[in-house]
């Protein structure tokens, strides 16, 4: 498995059996050698898919860092991938070309009319919004994978002098 951008690390081994151990123990497991053999199959094809789809949430890891600002050089630097092109190839298997690009475009056009005029100053965010707390915040599909139920929300609560005046006017 010689992938270009997983240079820099490595798995012993020791790893590897460990996690075909673990991962495989029922198809291990199968007595009958043609079972077995189907079964391991099967896994081998699943896991390539995992690899494929891990690919990808790597990419979209790098999409992340790029349209938050960071330079594609810096990116290659940090990641241990050494080039530039590494990183597009990884965010090309994931989709998210257009993305970074979207994202380099108002970057790109704002220095531009920055020489042409000044801007006003940007309306500052909500103080949930503004600072970032550093958690990851679930979306629906994660919890539906997770098979949590997303929270409901309840509604407002009326202020105790409302809810008076509502007794009152209905009876």
């Amino acid at each position: 498995m010689n992938d270009p951008t997983t240079e820099g690390y490595a798995a012993t081994p020791a790893e590897i059996e460990g996690m075909v151990r673990n991962l495989c123990a029922y198809a291990l497991s199968e007595p009958d050698p043609m079972q077995r053999y189907v079964e391991l199959t099967h896994q081998q094809v699943l896991f390539e898919g995992m690899v494929e789809a891990i690919r990808r949430e790597r990419g979209r890891a790098l999409a992340d860092l790029i349209v938050a600002g960071m330079p594609a050089a810096q990116v290659a630097a940090k990641t241990n991938l050494a080039t530039e092109p590494k990183v597009r190839k990884l965010i090309s298997a994931a989709g998210e070309t257009d993305r970074v690009k979207a994202a380099a475009r108002p970057a790109k056009a704002a220095k531009a009319t920055k020489a042409a005029k000044p801007k006003k100053a940007p309306e500052p965010l909500p103080p949930h919004l503004a600072a970032p707390s550093g958690k990851r915040v679930l979306t629906p599909a994660d919890l539906e994978a997770l098979g949590v139920a997303p929270k409901k929300r309840a509604a407002p609560k009326q202020p105790r002098a409302k809810k008076a005046a509502v007794q009152k006017s209905a009876s």
